[in-house]
């Protein structure tokens, strides 16, 4: 009887053992394929610095320039500062000054569904490996070992640089207004963020998603989407995305997804949501800023415009036409892009605008096959009091 009890649990042995080595290879097969795959998805050359004249909206610069209070500053901004301001400085000491807005390219954050990927830094990949935190990217950019349908949902990583453009070509270079970044600079990856891959997670650091993601806040941001479009960005409509989706949660989920082009910039709209709720991105719009950038845990809209670097630079306001003065209905400003009509006026753009505006199918921002890196120039206004003694104005 004791020798039936041996022979028995012997073979329970090996027959646990036959199991093991089975689902390892299994395994093994399945991350090899995995990463076959993976390995076949291009890590494209953005060439950001091969291409630095024709490829940036240097119209953009002119755009809404103020000095002495004379201009046309976007809202939210300093509207009548007058001819001087004061700060003080460290010591509590004023300074004189005298009021300096623009729009600046400070920042670049690229957008990709191949983990690792660094289009800026000439097509890169940052690790030989896809895995990071714990998870495997698979397919068209989803997270876990789930394939998600390419059509309805997707997930993206984003890499943050710091782009100072102007202080790097030294024009505008005013030590008491600048956010302390002198060159090109990797600032942010989301691969070692856990919040950016988990939903629930991310809502330790943004928790009025709960609030603002359900279909009734959705409608609510509706009429945002036709006031961005129109160009005007409104502050009170903070955690609306325009016509990009849904702002909330601040992670690289898109679901679903209305096109790459609107993903990729929903995305890059989230992550500057993100970094001002965890303080790595502040205000520099508005009278309370023009002595040193200020914390602000929500975005503030009108501070920033984007422009499109890769593929298809969008540094041109040739050929553009209003479709906002002609619209009759939501759906037409919101709606599909059709007919090459929607170009925006100028070549960078709120955040939130219709792509039916600014990216079109025809000529427009996407390519086939090229649908999975995009690279933006963020450009940041900036509200500043110009002190002759060179005072620094503080980080962004």
């Amino acid at each position: 009887m004791q020798f039936n009890r041996v022979i028995l649990l012997a073979s329970i042995l090996k027959l646990l053992a036959a199991t093991a080595i089975i689902l390892s290879v299994s395994g093994s097969v399945k991350a090899q394929e995995s990463d076959g795959a993976m390995s076949g998805a291009v890590c494209e050359n953005a060439n950001i610095f091969g291409r630095i004249f024709d490829q940036v909206c240097w119209d953009c610069f002119l755009d809404d320039l103020s000095l002495f209070g004379i201009g046309n500053p976007p809202a939210g901004a300093v509207q009548d500062p007058g001819p001087v301001c004061t700060c003080t400085d460290a010591l509590g000491v004023p300074e004189m000054g005298y009021p300096l807005s623009w729009w600046a390219p400070t920042k670049l954050n690229e957008v990709t569904t191949i983990p690792w990927c660094s289009p800026s830094l000439n097509g890169t990949r940052l690790q030989e490996t896809f895995d990071g935190m714990g998870y495997q990217t698979t397919g068209y950019g989803s997270g876990g070992s789930i394939e998600t349908d390419q059509a309805s949902s997707a997930f993206y990583q984003y890499h943050y640089f710091s782009y100072p453009l102007m202080a790097m070509m030294e024009i505008l270079a005013l030590p008491s207004c600048t956010d302390g970044y002198q060159d090109f600079d990797m600032l942010y990856i989301s691969e070692i963020d856990p919040t950016w891959n988990n939903d629930l997670l991310a809502l330790i650091l943004n928790p009025e998603a709960i609030i603002f993601g359900n279909p009734l806040a959705k409608a609510y941001c509706a009429a945002d989407c036709v006031a961005v479009t129109a160009g005007e960005a409104i502050e009170e409509t903070f955690p609306c995305a325009g016509c990009d989706g849904s702002l909330y949660p601040l992670t690289g989920h898109v679901n679903p997804q209305p096109d790459p082009v609107a993903a990729s910039s929903l995305i890059t709209q989230r992550v500057l949501a993100s970094l001002h709720r965890k303080g790595l991105a502040h205000k520099t719009i508005g009278e309370q800023a023009m002595c040193e950038p200020e914390f602000f845990p929500t975005i503030p809209r009108s501070q920033y415009k984007f422009s499109m670097i890769y593929p298809i630079p969008e540094a041109s306001s040739e050929g553009a036409r209003d479709i906002v003065s002609e619209a009759t209905s939501f759906n037409d400003v919101a709606g599909q892009a059709g007919d090459n009509q929607g170009v925006f006026q100028d070549c960078c753009h709120p955040m939130g605008m219709s792509t039916a505006r600014w990216c079109t199918p025809v000529g427009g921002r996407m390519r086939p096959g090229k649908d999975k890196n995009f690279v933006y120039m963020i450009w940041n206004y900036r509200d500043c009091c110009v002190r002759t003694t060179g005072a620094s104005g503080g980080e962004e």
